[in-house]
């Protein structure tokens, strides 16, 4: 059996074929290389630029929240004294107990108990403001938590009142009898200090005296608890406080006077403050507005 001979051109022709068909040029392999390599370049500084730009806000957020810490921690260290601390709640304490005391001996002798009774609660309201504070909140407590620097306002209101119920009390008497009148107003001193107290405590670190105009990671939206049936029951929680107050004492002046101005001033300070609540939380808050009112007559 003979084997088949295969023709030397034949063999020479099929691999100079194939090696044709498989051989990329060279210069096809360099233009190609270099497009991939410029592709993944682009790609990769794209990345790192885009890496770069979050590390720099991640830092920038970083230092703000450092230097808010330390002007934060500053500020304690320089305005909140022990000293000053124990000094405040001992005048708040004594001013409440002989209040108090005076306000048992003037119910026994059916006189008008109830300007001590005034005086006890602003007593008492002024200590809940830091004690709450320290208590719940004691990353933001200062001795301005005392909240005695509440404003030239804030003392003419109260000033105002103490010297209506002082000449009501000694040229008109009659005005100082009307107990179910005093007693709405007791119920509404009650009511609106317990809200008050209760938003403090169930917002605790996201509570402010002040209104916030930077928002830091740790601020939340509290939307339950008293927060679910009014999106601002501090502020509800005072309105119905302070003018409970004049109820209380019988003073028709300055309750008409405690209630226009309560409502102006609320009215003002939630609309600027929700500027501010609307570009934090976003959407969050714009729903939370609209399925929840403030409950202050005539305040959305």
């Amino acid at each position: 059996m003979k084997a088949t001979s295969v023709s030397p051109a034949y063999t020479t022709s099929a691999i100079s074929s194939t090696s044709q068909e498989k051989t990329v040029p060279a210069g096809d392999y360099s233009s190609h290389f270099s497009a991939d390599v410029s592709n993944i370049e682009a790609e990769i500084s794209a990345n790192n630029e885009q890496r770069e730009n979050f590390l720099r806000q991640r830092l920038h957020d970083k230092q703000q929240q450092q230097k808010m810490q330390a002007e934060r921690y500053i500020y304690n260290y320089v305005n909140h004294r022990p000293d000053q601390v124990a000094l405040h709640s001992a005048i708040l304490g004594i001013v409440l107990a002989l209040s108090l005391a005076a306000m048992a001996g003037l119910w026994k002798a059916g006189s008008y108990f109830q300007f001590p009774g005034y005086v006890a609660s602003l007593a008492a309201f002024h200590f809940l403001e830091y004690w709450i504070t320290a208590r719940y909140n004691p990353a933001k407590v200062t001795i301005d938590s005392f909240l005695f620097r509440n404003g030239t306002s804030y003392f003419i209101a109260h000033a105002s009142a103490i010297m209506e119920a002082s000449i009501e009390w000694v040229f008109f008497g009659n005005l100082k009898k009307h107990v179910i009148l005093s007693a709405v107003g007791f119920a509404l001193m009650v009511f609106g200090q317990t809200l008050r107290s209760m938003a403090m405590i169930h917002a605790s670190s996201n509570f402010s005296h002040i209104i916030v105009h930077r928002k830091v990671n740790s601020h939340q939206l509290v939307t339950t608890g008293v927060y679910g049936f009014t999106r601002h029951p501090s502020y509800l929680g005072y309105f119905w406080w302070a003018i409970g107050t004049q109820l209380f004492l019988m003073n028709p002046v300055a309750t008409v006077g405690f209630s226009i101005i309560l409502w102006r001033f609320f009215n003002n300070r939630i609309r600027y403050e929700e500027k501010f609540l609307t570009e934090f939380f976003g959407d969050k808050y714009i729903d939370y507005r609209k399925s929840t009112g403030t409950l202050i007559p005539f305040i959305k």
